[in-house]
């Protein structure tokens, strides 16, 4: 079931806004553990959201001082991404903004495993282009997760 809720339009205070929120369910046929462990890897994120790509990767061996190079990259990343493997759910987000959104996998039968994708969006995103890419990304995870 896919819901798409707008305020009709915007409010001055955006704490008050009613912002579009997309929601959908479905059944992968593969088990919960390994359905999180796929969807809860952030470099796989390509292979099922079509509009992610990653730009770079570094591997870093030893400790990482992730502050030194703030000043130089203009701040620090704006968004965010959590996974939590003993509820099976993924968060995402970013610091001072209403955009965000979960995975939550839970168990099915032992060859199956439910996933429910909820998303909230800007409220002057497009909603037709939003529930379009949902789409898209729930039609990936299942392809991915039933090895077809």
């Amino acid at each position: 079931m896919m819901v798409a809720q707008t305020s009709g339009g915007r409010r001055p205070c955006p704490k008050e806004a009613t912002l579009p929120e997309f929601e959908k369910h479905f059944t992968v046929m593969t088990g919960a553990d390994a359905a999180f462990d796929y969807l809860s890897d952030p470099v796989r994120l390509p292979e099922y959201v079509s509009t992610l790509r990653l730009e770079e990767s570094i591997a870093v061996e030893g400790e990482l001082d992730v502050d030194a190079d703030i000043a130089g990259r203009g701040g620090a990343p704006d968004a965010g991404f959590d996974a939590d493997r003993a509820t099976r759910t993924i968060t995402w987000g970013r610091p001072g903004s209403d955009y965000g959104g979960s995975i939550v996998v839970t168990e099915g039968t032992t060859n199956t495993a439910g996933v429910t994708i909820h998303l909230r969006t800007r409220d002057d995103a497009d909603n037709e282009e939003v529930a379009r890419i949902v789409e898209q990304t729930v039609s990936n995870m299942r392809r991915v997760l039933s090895g077809r």
